[in-house]
């Protein structure tokens, strides 16, 4: 009987400590958003000097949007001009990731942050990270907002 005891009481433990690691429900205005329109006005992008990474800040005017969100597929669409991209979209209690992959293999990754929201207004970052098969790979950071469209 000692014998079963030990291992089912590190099931319940167990058990009971993945149930307590579940997040809470994201509520707001990413919990129901189905189109998101955002717009960054400043990045920063990585410069190689010497093997060195040289951060360059500039401003920008660099706006795309993210349609057909669908959180129960985990899918969503990145909408730029007249080009449209596949993306996997998953929400968590701390945002909205949405990450594009390019043909070439590179990882685009948007998050548009829950907290900060002032209204349908939500804080957000874009990270392009772009490896060349003939140059050195570089990282793009963009910052601004994305704004819920519906």
């Amino acid at each position: 009987m000692r014998q079963i005891f030990g291992p089912l009481v590190a099931v319940v433990l167990l058990s009971t400590s993945v149930a307590a690691q579940k997040p809470a429900p994201v509520k707001g205005p990413l919990a129901t958003a189905v189109s998101l329109r955002c717009t960054f006005s400043v990045f920063v992008a990585t410069e190689w000097k010497d093997g060195v990474a040289t951060p360059v800040t500039n401003p920008q005017d660099f706006t795309f949007q993210i349609d057909a969100i669908n959180l129960k597929k985990k899918t969503a669409q990145i909408v730029f001009g007249q080009t449209k991209a596949a993306a996997s979209a998953f929400l968590t209690s701390t945002g909205l990731n949405v990450i594009e992959t390019t043909p070439l293999g590179n990882f685009l990754l948007t998050t548009v942050f829950a907290a900060g929201a002032q209204g349908n207004t939500l804080r957000a970052v874009h990270s392009r990270h772009l490896g060349d098969l003939d140059a050195p790979g570089t990282a793009f950071q963009h910052y601004g907002t994305c704004n819920v469209l519906k």
